[in-house]
């Protein structure tokens, strides 16, 4: 119960709730769209959260050298392909920002999927 006051309701995605709404249905109601919009953010959330452990590895590795050149190197090496992924990640979103901006006068325009009848 703890847990349903900071996470909320979660009900079955694939389900569609009349009361409320929620759940992904059809591809005439966009539902899809919405649920490939939760899928990228989801991508984005793992990836903060797998630089976020990387760092703490190569923290850990850093500690544990002895002042052994090749572990110092390797945890070197991880913090910066941990910053590099970390940034092209951000570099994506505002690349499609600016692209957005200048093509379609809208910053979120391709930041939002839609799908278009054929």
């Amino acid at each position: 119960m703890i847990l349903q006051s900071v996470f909320g309701n979660i009900g079955n995605p694939l389900t569609k709730d009349t009361v409320s709404g929620t759940g992904y249905g059809d591809l005439a109601s966009t539902d899809l769209v919405k649920f490939l919009n939760n899928v990228v953010a989801l991508i984005i959330v793992i990836a903060g959260i797998w630089t976020v452990f990387n760092f703490i590895s190569a923290g850990y590795i850093y500690l544990n050298s002895n002042n052994q050149p090749q572990k110092l190197t390797d945890a070197g090496n991880k913090i910066l392909q941990s910053v590099i992924g970390l940034a092209i990640v951000a570099a994506a979103y505002t690349i499609a920002g600016i692209l957005g901006f200048i093509l379609f006068k809208d910053a979120t325009k391709l930041l939002d999927f839609k799908l278009f009848e054929l």
